[in-house]
């Protein structure tokens, strides 16, 4: 039976992730074995995930992978503190302190000052001490737990609130949760574990790690954007992943640049295992469709590109040339006038519109446009000569 157990299981509960060696019990434990033993206080201090005391504090830091285990570990330990006497409180208890004089307590900790990813409200629950509701922190973390229970429950339409879309063009939405529906290991998640979580050093993105159903490593990549985490991207693997990813576009890029349909359908076969909801690799699908002379697939694969990111310009300038090469005006209008909004002094894209325009008879709109482009870029000729040849 013991064949059974996976070589990456905490040695400990069997079930978790293994992620760290533990001296205390010598063996390979998970983040959460580990935070139930150094709440009490009593690890070696060379191992580096002891907590250590720190100055005009009475709670010590606790080196973490994530905000999840630091959350949880500091939890643990206001379990364990709140029922010890304290030297600073004339060895009372806290919790006893808290009963017989609350006020005395309070002031107190209020001579304290707590970094922001302390759970202090579950500091005063704990405590029963009266104190206004605390919003929850909004980190990455919290992101990708609400968008992951969103998954167990199959709420597909639910998920692109966590996301960095909020294009307002009809069914974007709509394929969004069809793109996502459509990934076989999405389907079947129903638990997950955070393993890491870390900022990039900008401090506007961050990487999450997490392991769904106890064996698939998966990644989510988010943004900081409108003072909000959004994920930007779900990858079915590690973070190496993440770093590996231009070098795999660079060489998708390069085979469509050499119409190698064979190597550029290969590559892009292989890679859309691992970022299954990359609006780049779509784009490079729809750029092959094209390649290939099929058209239709790559309308679709343009429209799933701008599903997945509606802030990404390519795909809809692409889409409203295609309509309008099918003089289908109406549709290209309504792609082209997403683009020009995303992208207002981008000459291309204000000519197309105008000729979307002008494909419909309107012939004042598309007047005004290309007369605006003359004014506003004097070496434009495409303009001048389409507003020419609207005037003659």
């Amino acid at each position: 039976m013991l064949n059974l157990f996976k070589t990456t299981r905490c040695q400990n509960c069997y079930t978790e992730r293994l992620m760290r060696d533990c001296p205390r019990k010598n063996k390979k434990i998970c983040w959460h074995c580990c935070n139930e033993l150094r709440c009490d206080g009593k690890c070696p201090t060379s191992c580096a995930y002891a907590p250590r005391e720190v100055e005009n504090s009475p709670f010590p830091s606790f080196k973490a992978d994530s905000q999840s285990e630091n959350s949880d570990v500091i939890k643990l330990f206001i379990d364990l503190w709140s029922g010890r006497p304290h030297p600073g409180l004339d060895n009372l208890a806290p919790r006893k302190l808290a009963a017989d004089d609350p006020q005395r307590l309070l002031e107190w900790l209020s001579g304290f000052q707590f970094p922001s990813t302390f759970p202090l409200e579950y500091l005063m629950q704990k405590l029963a001490l009266p104190h206004q509701n605390i919003p929850p922190l909004i980190d990455p973390e919290s992101v990708v737990s609400e968008y992951l229970d969103c998954l167990i429950s199959l709420e597909w339409n639910e998920l692109r609130q966590y996301t960095i879309n909020t294009g307002k063009l009809p069914d974007l939405a709509e394929r969004y949760a069809e793109l996502l529906s459509s990934i076989t290991t999405l389907k079947k998640v129903d638990s997950y574990s955070i393993l890491n979580a870390g900022l990039g050093e900008n401090g506007g993105s961050a990487i999450v790690y997490v392991e769904l159903n106890h064996k698939t490593d998966w990644t989510f990549v988010l943004t900081f954007k409108d003072n909000n985490w959004l994920i930007r991207q779900n990858i079915a693997g590690s973070p190496q992943h993440y770093f590996a990813q231009n070098q795999i576009y660079t060489q998708i890029a390069e085979a469509l640049g050499k119409a190698d349909d064979a190597k550029s359908w290969e590559l892009l076969e292989a890679a859309l295992k691992i970022y299954p909801d990359s609006a780049d690799l779509y784009y490079y699908r729809a750029l092959y469709w094209q390649l290939v002379k099929q058209p239709d697939k790559a309308t679709v694969d343009f429209f799933n590109a701008v599903a997945l990111d509606n802030g990404w310009h390519e795909p809809y300038f692409h889409l409203g040339a295609i309509y309008l090469a099918k003089k289908d005006f109406a549709q290209a209008e309504m792609w082209l006038q997403e683009l020009v909004a995303l992208h207002p002094d981008d000459p291309n894209a204000l000519n197309n519109l105008a000729a979307a325009y002008a494909g419909q008879n309107k012939l004042t709109e598309a007047g005004q446009l290309w007369q605006d482009l003359v004014h506003r870029f004097p070496g434009f000729e495409l303009a001048r000569q389409n507003l020419e040849r609207l005037n003659k």
